[in-house]
């Protein structure tokens, strides 16, 4: 039996998939590395999982219906924590945040470190941009290491963690476990509530997260099983945000949003996949 087996026996175990609130459940102590500026990733093992909301969730919306298995065949890195200002600034050279001193909401993060604050207000090409320019730091090419969004499949999968809650504490919004609307207002430094099973942090809130896919609303009625990377072809011009973020109401783990790329908000950030040793999944995404 694999470990992932063993820890999903365990959670269930311990939490049962029928309560409203269920007891935090156990981390498992996967494998996490820290690249040249401090990023650390999760090493997220191959699994499989049930992909968005089931009939019987009469709160989620359309766009997560149905929901249907999905097979991730691969093991990946993803990052524990949503990128922070710090290292934003350190690759880019700049903090577009509207929370940071210098932003537009200044006055509400007053006499705070936002250094640690997940960076928002990036747009998804820069979100792709800050990939390609971490990817061609000497550091990380001499380690053979490159950086890209992840798949909506990726993150999903490594956001439930083997729960099959609507959230991965439970079947109701909690905010001792995640910053959502009607909270504290704004973002928080990254890693300020517990964890998710696979030790990733802030998947339900403090802000949403880009993934690579065009959005479509019908895509998971003929998604592939295996490794879905999202429509080849866009029917409007929008890219998934996954999580929930300080301005917005608590997210599920199936909940996904859709926006143009080239639009920021102050709830919008991201977190990054890392690979090594192998050419990117998403070399060309900017050429798109």
């Amino acid at each position: 039996m694999t470990k992932l087996r063993q820890f999903l026996l365990l959670s269930l175990l311990i939490c049962g998939c029928t309560q409203d609130q269920a007891p935090p459940t156990p981390v498992l102590n996967l494998p996490v590395q820290t690249n040249s500026i401090g990023m650390k990733f999760v090493t997220i093992p191959a699994g499989e999982f049930l992909m968005g909301a089931p009939e019987t969730d009469l709160q989620a919306e359309e766009d997560e219906k149905p929901q249907h298995r999905v097979v991730i065949t691969y093991d990946y890195h993803l990052g524990q924590y949503e990128v922070t200002q710090a290292q934003y600034s350190e690759v880019m050279g700049r903090n577009p945040s509207e929370f940071s001193k210098g932003g537009r909401e200044a006055a509400a993060v007053k006499n705070m470190q936002t250094d640690q604050f997940p960076v928002e207000f990036v747009n998804w090409y820069e979100a792709n941009l800050f990939c390609k320019k971490l990817s061609e730091r000497p550091e990380e090419v001499a380690a053979g290491r490159s950086y890209r969004l992840p798949t909506e499949a990726e993150w999903e999968y490594a956001c439930r963690a083997g729960t099959t809650t609507r959230f991965t504490f439970g079947n109701e919004p909690d905010s001792h476990y995640a910053n959502y609307l009607g909270d504290v207002g704004h973002p928080r430094p990254v890693g300020s509530y517990p964890p998710n099973p696979f030790g990733l942090y802030d998947m339900h809130g403090n802000v949403l997260e880009w993934c690579s896919d065009w959005h479509v609303d019908d895509y998971y009625e003929h998604s592939p099983v295996e490794d879905p990377t999202g429509p080849e072809e866009p029917v409007e011009d929008a890219r998934v945000l996954r999580g929930g973020g300080h301005g917005f109401k608590a997210a599920s783990s199936s909940f996904r949003d859709s926006i143009l790329p080239n639009r920021r908000g102050n709830s919008h950030g991201f977190r990054v996949v890392m690979e090594v040793g192998k050419e990117s999944r998403e070399e060309a995404v900017l050429n798109d």
